[in-house]
């Protein structure tokens, strides 16, 4: 199965369940992991992605105990099992609704082996924020022709 990317507009139920794009839900089913995401967002794992993501935390030898301890406070921690329910949506709990500033316009995104839900104004303010930092990293692809083989 070829992992889809892309982004879509969904909405925060009253229940706090957000409603997973029809495109991306054959990749996300059965056991799921919830957590804090940087940047202000909700991350969803499969469980595949969380062991990666554990593995590469834990087995590095860049990261110093602080740094492992912070990781660990702010995203390891936080993590709860969710699933999709019949109707495709998944309950983001109080605390990561808070984080993520959830209200009801949300945009989710797949980056193939997550899942980021973002309240919509929080994802246009954080475009906004790094649209120059964006910008000067693809003036240092402006040499290349990134659309062909070298």
């Amino acid at each position: 199965m070829e992992l889809k990317t892309g982004s879509a507009e969904s909405t925060l139920d009253d229940k706090g369940r957000v409603s997973v794009p029809l495109r991306f839900r054959e990749q996300y089913q059965g056991e799921l992991i919830i957590t804090r995401g940087m940047e202000r967002c909700v991350w969803v794992m499969t469980p595949s992605a969380w062991g990666h993501f554990k593995k590469n935390l834990y087995g590095s030898g860049e990261f110093t105990q602080a740094e492992r301890r912070l990781f660990e406070d702010t995203l390891i921690n936080l993590g709860d099992d969710v699933e999709l329910d019949k109707a495709g949506r998944i309950a983001v709990p109080p605390v990561l609704r808070k984080y993520a500033n959830l209200t009801k316009d949300c945009i989710v995104i797949s980056a193939g082996d997550r899942l980021s839900i973002w309240d919509s104004e929080e994802f246009d303010t954080y475009l906004r924020k790094k649209e120059e930092q964006a910008q000067a990293a693809m003036d240092k692809l402006g040499a290349k022709d990134i659309f062909r083989d070298s």
